[in-house]
């Protein structure tokens, strides 16, 4: 059965007009975002920054994978490992945890700071959805290859019925989604948006 998760209704941010969509499980939505807007200035990750925040106070229990760094003075002298990360931090139990890494293709031992940028977020990623149905994620720093690659880890998720929202460079949009669950929303920096027709092209 395919439930409702999160319903956007159509907005206007900075002049930027956001479409209406509906989130719902076992779906992805994907928001493509320009990387300058029509006056030529930086737009992308920033606007990505300004949606996540409304969308979560619209839903409280909708976290981001935000790109964690150690913090505490605890943290930087004893260094944060893959496995305290997981089970210390997200609270995800030793046999989860050891399945989790394996996926990625990490060990538990290996230090977070070490970590590929991809195996990072990859790792960020994975511990919330064992603790969450929806999250909002990014692929804002990965390459071609890391892509590719959280597309397939993210999908395992999105099949087991889970749902998420994520957002990417409109410059890298592909003419095909690598899977038939993820609904793509291209948010183009129209002057007129008003009576432009790119809202035509969504289909849900």
């Amino acid at each position: 059965m395919t439930n409702s998760i999160f319903h956007n209704k159509e907005f206007k941010i900075n002049g930027i007009s956001i479409p209406e969509f509906e989130l719902k499980n076992g779906n992805l939505i994907r928001i493509y975002i320009p990387n300058f807007d029509a006056k030529n200035l930086p737009l992308g990750f920033d606007l990505a920054i300004e949606l996540i925040k409304r969308f979560q106070n619209q839903k409280t229990d909708f976290p981001w994978a935000k790109n964690y760094r150690q913090h505490t003075v605890m943290e930087l002298l004893n260094s944060l490992t893959v496995n305290k990360y997981l089970i210390n931090k997200m609270r995800i139990d030793k046999s989860k945890a050891k399945k989790i890494a394996e996926e990625i293709g990490i060990s538990l031992k290996d230090k977070f700071e070490h970590l590929s940028f991809t195996n990072r977020k990859a790792l960020i990623i994975k511990a919330l959805f064992d603790k969450n149905d929806s999250v909002i994620l990014d692929y804002y720093g990965v390459d071609a290859n890391g892509i590719r690659f959280l597309e397939r880890l993210v999908n395992s998720e999105i099949e087991n019925d889970k749902s998420a929202i994520a957002f990417d460079r409109f410059e890298f949009k592909a003419n095909q989604e690598p899977f038939q669950n993820i609904i793509p929303i291209e948010i183009k920096n129209c002057i007129q948006h008003d009576i432009c027709d790119h809202n035509k092209q969504l289909e849900f």
